[in-house]
């Protein structure tokens, strides 16, 4: 009997590496096989890219502002070694693809080993991890999601250890860990400038739910606590300052990217226009993704839920802006477009606030083996086109994400009970939210898709314990 056990505890013991090894010989077959389709938005990326190879980041900055610089730097990068070396860029951005995915599954796992997940349960999260279309497609592609994900689980990571060295009173550690979080959201906004209002929302969170726990504590070590505070806060504004700066310099605008305004814009006339109930019905089909609304409803129909909408209305109120008021800075159009959807929303607030939280919960729908822009190996898109394949695991992963986020926002964020848990119910709730401002596509679900996976493993794993006890 004790031989047998030992057996056991041999075999899993091997698990979690065998994982490892065989998720990285999967993906290393897949950056050989693969072929990056440059369409749509990687255009622009690889041209940003090139420009910053070729000319610099002066160039960058005069014909900016650009979109946001991180994921161009690292096309910048592989065309470099491109150069050095004989072999395409794209095929080094692949590989990058890998490094990312491997990095991911490592924080992955552990994040769930400091939640006590049991090892089978990560087991099944890391196995999915490696397999899911939409996380292989963010690595294979030519979009910026894909670099977003180690910053984000190394953000988390970041928070709980701030947390913890604090109440253990660990200064220096408090402290490295501090700067970090502020040095890893910067990194995340220029990615995705979304994480400038997402940063300074979930670190007064952080940092006031860290206060409230334990006032006593906290008050008998308060200069640590400020010093971690406003070390977090530099740390994150310095570069993200520094680089709307050097935006301001030689373009003349004070801002992080080139998008914003008429994006809100759009959205917020799409969902102000008078409705009726089947153009509405039309809004909810679509929320699991174009294919069920066309489905049910006609192309125009459903076509009127798209992003094409919103550039339309969006540009299209630009170009007036700029008619009527010639010579706008960049800053005086963002200025009038965010004021045009302000009275938008006044006009019919419920029907406004209703729709976004339609489009918040599109943001559950990020599995697909459709998403594009890639070409896979034969014998794996002939499984990627298989229709229902592609229904189902949208579906099964969709309702398996609302249902584990739902408990975890609901019996989990407890912070004294698991701070980890309760950051991650944070930073997911907050990513959403401002996400529902905007036309939400399967892509930017993505970067908090493994924050959906611990999120299912949390679940599963306390549903299992009830089971068993």
């Amino acid at each position: 009997m004790p031989l047998q056990s030992k057996k056991i505890n041999s075999s899993s013991s091997l698990l979690i590496p065998g994982i490892f090894l065989l998720s990285l010989i999967y993906w290393l077959y897949l950056s050989l096989t693969t072929r990056m389709d440059i369409v749509f938005d990687s255009i622009g990326y690889e041209s940003l890219g090139r420009m910053i190879y070729t000319h610099g980041w002066i160039d960058y900055f005069k014909t900016g502002p650009n979109r946001e610089p991180l994921y161009p730097l690292l096309i910048s990068v592989s065309m470099s070694i491109e150069h050095l070396t004989g072999l395409a860029y794209v095929r080094i951005m692949a590989i990058f693809g890998v490094i990312i995915l491997f990095l991911t599954q490592v924080l992955t796992y552990k994040i769930l080993r400091l939640l006590n997940i049991r090892q089978g349960i990560c087991a099944l999260v890391l196995v999915y991890l490696a397999i899911s279309p939409s996380l292989n497609n963010s690595a294979f592609s030519l979009y910026s999601e894909i670099t977003t994900y180690p910053f984000i689980l190394g953000i988390l990571l970041a928070s709980f250890y701030v947390w913890e060295s604090i109440n253990h009173a660990q200064k220096y550690r408090a402290l490295f860990y501090s700067a970090l979080l502020g040095t890893l959201f910067a990194l995340t906004a220029l990615v995705k400038g979304v994480f400038e209002c997402i940063a300074p929302i979930y670190l007064l969170i952080l940092f006031s739910t860290i206060f409230l726990m334990d006032k006593k504590a906290v008050a008998k070590r308060i200069s640590l606590f400020t010093a971690c505070a406003i070390a977090a806060v530099i740390l994150f504004y310095a570069p993200i300052t520094g680089f709307k700066w050097l935006n301001q310099h030689y373009n003349g605008n004070f801002v992080l990217t080139n998008r914003g305004s008429w994006l809100i814009y759009g959205n917020t006339a799409r969902r102000t226009e008078t409705l009726t109930l089947r153009e509405l019905g039309a809004d909810l089909a679509y929320t699991p993704g174009a294919g069920v609304c066309d489905h049910f409803f006609s192309q125009q129909e459903c076509d009127f839920w798209s992003f094409q909408t919103t550039d339309r209305l969006g540009l299209a109120e630009q170009e007036e802006l700029n008619r009527q008021h010639q010579h706008l800075s960049l800053k005086e159009m963002n200025a009038a477009m965010l004021h045009l959807s302000i009275q938008k929303v006044i006009h019919d607030p419920f029907q406004y606030f209703l729709l976004s939280t339609v489009e918040g919960l599109r943001m559950f729908f990020w599995e697909s083996t459709q998403i594009g822009f890639v070409s896979y190996p034969h014998w794996l898109q002939k499984i990627y086109d298989i229709k229902i394949l592609n229904n189902v695991l949208r579906l099964a992963l969709s309702l398996l994400t609302c249902i584990a986020v739902i408990h975890l926002w609901v019996t989990a964020m407890i912070p004294r009970k698991s701070p980890l848990v309760f950051l991650i119910g944070v930073l997911i709730f907050i990513y959403i939210f401002l996400f529902s401002f905007v036309c939400t596509l399967t892509r930017y679900a993505l970067p908090i898709a493994p924050l959906y996976l611990i999120t299912i493993g949390i679940w599963i794993n306390n549903l299992t314990l009830k089971k068993i006890n």
